[in-house]
């Protein structure tokens, strides 16, 4: 889901006004880039959206850049830097700068996909960790700025000397990948997580009937050993016929056993509550 994410954002990138463009661009520069004497270099993990970033720099402020493979990040994923130099990246740069307290709603929207292209990820539903979006970064006000500008609520807190702005549950996660206009990709996040819930009910039908059938066993073989021990003989007729049928079908259930011997499910069940009691009575006898 990484790959139609990243594929999907840049394909979002560049579209609107010119100043969601710049938003956008703003939000990519402040997640993944730094500054280095007179150029800005953007890190990205995808080679798509550092294409992107490319086609931004050249459409909003005619700067050409120079894309270049880098050594892969901690996880051995691959990352891509994106360096446009020049007075003109660094100008460029500082007209960014003015994205971050944008109060327009379209421009905050851009701004966020940005800051999603450069520091977001979202985790696949059906995972162990279950719902999961997060932005992860080193810089507090810049993550109190995403949660800001998210419709949907982010926790911000402190993880690992980084600082972290995330949503744990569905609706938080379907609804911040429709504020960025990643709508293939809650289309797709909706039905992986109804397929996941799906499997996790199955799983847990299973487990229960598995379960319960275990103990439907374990109680049959006890009271099978216990029955055993009586004298059909010393019975009443009543608990005389339940005895029998009991011990000719080992396995059948209590229902089965009353259809078989034409009573209630109460009524047998009753007979052979009393057939173990008697059983457990006798072994009392036997014990002294």
């Amino acid at each position: 889901m990484r790959r139609q994410l990243a594929s999907e954002t840049s394909g979002a990138s560049g579209t609107g006004s010119r100043s969601s463009r710049r938003a956008e661009l703003a939000g990519i520069v402040d997640a993944a880039g730094t500054w280095d004497g007179g150029s800005v270099t953007v890190l990205l993990s995808s080679a798509a959206v550092a294409r992107s970033v490319m086609r931004l720099w050249r459409a909003e402020f005619g700067l050409d850049s120079k894309l270049s493979p880098v050594a892969p990040d901690r996880f051995g994923r691959a990352r891509y830097a994106v360096r446009t130099a020049g007075n003109g990246a660094m100008q460029a740069a500082e007209e960014l700068k003015f994205m971050r307290s944008s109060r327009n709603a379209a421009e905050r929207t851009a701004y966020l996909r940005g800051a999603f292209q450069g520091v977001g990820s979202v985790t696949r539903p059906g995972n162990r960790g279950g719902h999961h979006l997060e932005f992860v970064h080193r810089d507090e006000e810049f993550v109190r700025r995403l949660a800001a500008f998210a419709r949907t609520p982010l926790k911000v807190a402190r993880r690992r000397n980084r600082w972290v702005a995330y949503t744990k549950s569905a609706d938080g996660v379907t609804t911040l990948l429709s504020q960025m206009g990643l709508h293939d990709a809650v289309l797709e996040y909706e039905a992986r997580a109804v397929l996941g819930e799906a499997k996790s009910n199955a799983n847990r039908v299973t487990n229960f009937d598995a379960a319960n059938a275990g103990r439907t066993a374990i109680a049959a073989a006890r009271q099978q050993r216990a029955l055993e021990s009586l004298d059909p003989g010393k019975l009443p007729s009543a608990l005389r016929e339940m005895l029998e049928l009991r011990l000719e079908h080992p396995d059948a259930s209590l229902t089965e056993l009353a259809r078989l011997g034409s009573l209630s499910r109460s009524a047998a069940n009753h007979r052979l509550r009393r057939l173990v009691s008697l059983s457990t009575t006798e072994s009392k006898k036997l014990q002294y």
